[in-house]
């Protein structure tokens, strides 16, 4: 009897494990989220993508006051004539990296997929954002961020 119980509590340690191993790389990405920016964003050009035309993207920055700053890749699917499976990344060398979920775009909308907010290290710093498209990725560059120490 202990022998079955040992068994059944081996099964179920292992489906928990299962779950847990499964579930992390979800949540490692960023959801996309709508958009306001305000007063204090900074963008870069609206770029479309190689691929797809109709979908135009850019690089944004978000400073607040307290010196702390978030890169964020927004994406417009206005002008698209069809739902279209998005994803992509952000690659910041102030550290607000990020992989952006994938997911699907309908026509329409804009959404961003937001790096998290840190403190801006002394010097300048390049960002670039890429945008993938039913799997074809392009890339853009988002505004430098120049912290003076």
């Amino acid at each position: 009897m202990i022998r079955h119980i040992l068994r059944g509590l081996g099964a179920v340690f292992a489906a928990l494990l299962a779950m847990g191993v499964m579930t992390a790389p979800a949540s490692a990405a960023a959801n996309w989220q709508p958009i306001n920016p305000t007063s204090t964003w900074t963008c870069r050009p609206t770029v479309a993508h190689a691929t797809y035309p109709q979908i135009h993207f850019q690089g944004c920055v978000v400073i607040n006051s307290n010196g702390h700053a978030q890169a964020v890749l927004v994406v417009n699917s206005a002008n698209a004539p069809k739902a279209v499976k998005i994803g992509g990344w952000i690659n910041s060398q102030f550290g607000s990296n990020v992989t952006c979920a994938d997911s699907v775009l309908n026509p329409g909308f804009q959404r961003g997929c937001f790096g998290p907010t840190v403190v801006v290290p002394c010097g300048d710093h390049l960002n670039t954002v890429y945008l993938t498209v039913n799997g074809s990725t392009s890339w853009a560059f988002a505004p430098n961020v120049r912290q003076d120490c």
